[in-house]
């Protein structure tokens, strides 16, 4: 079995992190880094130190090369990487301009290296066993997502590179892309329409954003994201509106998660592939009364559904009992993540070794997050 050897440019806390999960798996070792100089070579024991990263492009030893630096300067690192006959693992955004991203995407058509985009929320397992729901229709129609997320800022002082939107992007771009790819993936569509409005703490900072973006199936989603409070108020929810059920996912990493679902007994059976699945409640739909009008409602007898079939949208289901329940991982935040990020590179030598295997995470779904997250900024 080859063992690829890795070149991490960028050492700060993510850079150590790849290198810790990375350092774990079998066939991978990490020869080399490329650092602002923060670094000497007793820092790190049997790896190569490079201060200048074309240098670590250059190393013949290097198979692969993780790019872990702000995003102003992913384009430049990415292609020059590839030009250098380097597969590359790239932290997002893949960049923060469209002109920046698709130049990336013809350097990788022209050179034929494996790159895809750190998008690694898309390996959690909450995250795939509803992207295997959505694909199977089990839940009905995806109709309405909401994305918020409250994150610190404790760690991002005024002159911190995030706030520099020449060199982040904006929260959108730097961070947001995550999120426009989960609900990419978790729907399976495409954008049609995007409006973004943003607020500005002061002349330098703009901590609150939001979005809402039609699809081109048309689910609606909605997207908000502070950086603006203390860690203790840090949460970040994912509401999932299914014909047939309402989700939410909790954790920016998910972690755990509630559903309220109609269902019949092929739809039960498929959720108990959601991880950590329990039923806490299950009441017959036919013993449920409707509660959407108040006491006293005239109705219009004319406009009478068969009881045997519930419609939502127009289309009709087959489903008998609505059922509550959790799912939770097992593991702590930490080791979801490093799994995640062992997971993405185990991917990118599964397509070095054979070009026909599918990423789950291609180069083109990341350029769909950019896309979007360049609209949303709404910079004028």
């Amino acid at each position: 079995m080859k063992t690829y050897k890795i070149g991490i440019i960028g050492y700060g806390g993510f850079g150590k992190f790849l290198h810790h999960w990375w350092g774990q798996l079998e066939n991978v070792e990490v020869v080399a880094i490329a650092d602002s100089g923060k670094h000497s070579h007793t820092d790190i024991e049997n790896i190569k130190l490079y201060h200048d990263w074309k240098d670590l492009i250059s190393d013949a030893e290097i198979d692969i090369v993780s790019i872990v630096t702000p995003p102003s300067l992913h384009a430049e690192m990415a292609c020059a990487a590839m030009k250098s006959g380097k597969h590359v693992l790239l932290e997002k955004p893949a960049a923060i301009t469209k002109e920046d991203t698709l130049q990336i995407l013809e350097t990788q058509k022209e050179t034929g290296m494996i790159i895809t985009v750190d998008h690694m929320i898309r390996y959690n397992p909450i995250i795939q066993s509803f992207i295997q729901l959505g694909q199977s229709g089990t839940l009905g129609r995806l109709r309405h997502v909401v994305v918020n997320n409250y994150a610190q800022d404790a760690a991002l002082p005024s002159d911190h590179w995030f706030w520099k939107e020449d060199v982040s992007g904006g929260i959108f771009i730097e961070h947001g892309v995550h999120f426009f790819d989960i609900v990419n993936a978790l729907s399976g569509q495409k954008y049609s329409k995007v409006y973004g409005v943003s607020d500005h703490r002061n002349a330098i900072q703009r901590d609150r954003v939001s979005a809402i973006v039609l699809y081109n199936e048309g689910m609606i989603a909605s997207y908000y994201h502070a950086f603006s409070g203390p860690g203790f108020f840090e949460q970040t929810t994912i509401s999932l509106a299914y014909d047939l059920a309402r989700v939410e996912i909790e954790g920016w990493m998910p972690l755990k998660g509630t559903i309220t679902a109609m269902v019949n007994e092929d739809i039960k059976e498929q959720l108990t592939d959601i991880p950590g699945w329990t039923i806490n409640q299950t009441q017959e739909l036919d013993r449920i009364g409707d509660n959407s009008r108040p006491e006293g409602w005239g109705s219009d007898p004319s406009i009478i559904a068969p009881k045997e079939l519930t419609y939502c949208g127009g289309i009709a289901y087959d489903v008998n009992e609505m059922i509550s329940g959790t799912f939770q991982l097992p593991e702590t935040k930490g080791e979801v993540y490093g799994k995640c990020v062992q997971s993405i590179l185990i991917d990118v030598i599964k397509k070095i070794e054979n070009r026909d295997h599918k990423l789950a995470i291609t180069f083109e779904d990341a350029v769909e997050a950019v896309m979007i997250a360049v609209l949303s900024s709404d910079k004028e």
